[in-house]
């Protein structure tokens, strides 16, 4: 079997690549070209490295297009419509399981790889399920919970049970040079977490200035952008209100900015659009009331939840308040270790 291994430049993928050798299959190796310019999108020459040492055929892939399109412009108009949105959760889905698989079928490769943390199994039912990684500190299926049948059935994660100093060491073996390369902490393609530097850039647009609001809609400050706040935010916020007060939501057409109390921040159910649900568990969805787990971002700890459908939104009720959940973030649901589905809390 023929599989593309997604090389990032990092040790991850590189690992993953020697396993699947080691393993039988006959590897590729591919570093997509997202962006243009250095910075952290500068990490091909480190990919073809690997390729070099592991000595597989290696691709550069051209992206840039559409990441532009399905990443960049999602990411920049979420911000000026109020949302906070995730945009490794859509790369994952637009590129590296849609456009990457289809390059590599053009390419004649039967599957694909990735240095993902989570695992993939089939039922006895013949569906295939994305499920929770052995590793649950390292785990990443909840930025994958959009995978349909077909891209799990053509996908694989080779670290699925394996520890990150065990993939150090197993480069270190093998005398691959990104052997202690530190992981990616935050978005990509945005430079030391100037987000807003970032989207007036890309928009050619400056933020546009608003009012702070309290939950009667009294005016009680001013901002310069809904792009610099987001739900649960204390920190960072410019103006002195005279007690503690956090960003509870966001009007993106007045331009308001509504401040509250610890309090205010707190729900109980949340609505999603965009739903992705694994098809064994839709009719049970349907059904109404299922009780299954949810995390409403990522790094969250387990949470009991209810789940049913409210006209075309997804309904997720939970069995004790939250804080901060916040639209354009993602829910996930979690039956055991098996995900369920998600979608963009709205």
């Amino acid at each position: 079997m023929k599989v593309l291994v997604g090389l990032s430049g990092g040790v991850d993928s590189a690992v993953a690549a020697s396993y699947l050798i080691e393993a039988g299959y006959e590897v590729g190796g591919a570093y997509m070209r997202m962006c243009d310019g250095g910075g952290k999108m500068s990490d091909s020459t480190d990919a073809r490295k690997v390729a070099e040492l592991l000595q597989i055929p290696f691709y550069e892939l051209d992206m840039r297009d559409v990441f532009r399109e399905e990443v960049l412009n999602y990411f920049t108009g979420s911000y000026r419509a109020g949302l906070t949105p995730n945009p490794c959760v859509r790369c994952n889905e637009k590129l590296k399981f849609g456009a990457f698989l289809k390059a590599a079928e053009a390419l004649g490769y039967d599957r694909i790889a990735t240095g993902h943390y989570a695992r993939i199994s089939k039922g006895e039912d013949g569906l295939y399920r994305l499920q929770k990684a052995d590793n649950r500190e390292k785990d990443q299926s909840y930025f994958l919970y959009h995978l349909t049948q077909e891209q799990l059935s053509k996908s694989i994660f080779p670290l699925e049970g394996v520890d990150k100093e065990q993939i150090r060491e197993k480069a270190r073996n093998l005398g691959i040079h990104v052997a202690e390369k530190k992981d990616s902490q935050d978005i990509c393609f945005v430079e030391q977490g100037k987000y807003i530097e970032f989207i007036e850039n890309f928009t050619g647009e400056a933020s546009a200035p608003g009012d702070f609001v309290d939950t009667q809609g009294n005016v009680i400050g001013h901002h310069k952008g809904i792009e610099r706040y987001t739900i649960g935010q204390r920190k960072g916020v410019e103006t002195a209100f005279g007690r503690p007060l956090y960003v509870v939501s966001k009007d993106a057409e007045s331009r308001r900015v509504v401040m509250g109390e610890h309090a205010d921040l707190m729900t109980d159910v949340l609505h999603a659009a965009r739903v992705t649900l694994h098809p064994a568990y839709e009719s049970r969805i349907q059904a109404g009331n299922f009780a299954c787990i949810g995390r409403h971002r990522y790094g969250q700890k387990d949470i009991p939840v209810r789940v049913s459908f409210d006209g075309d939104f997804l309904k997720v009720q939970f069995d004790t308040p939250q804080r901060a959940v916040t639209p354009g973030q993602i829910v996930v649901l979690y039956d055991g270790d098996i995900v369920v589905g998600g979608g963009e809390i709205c």
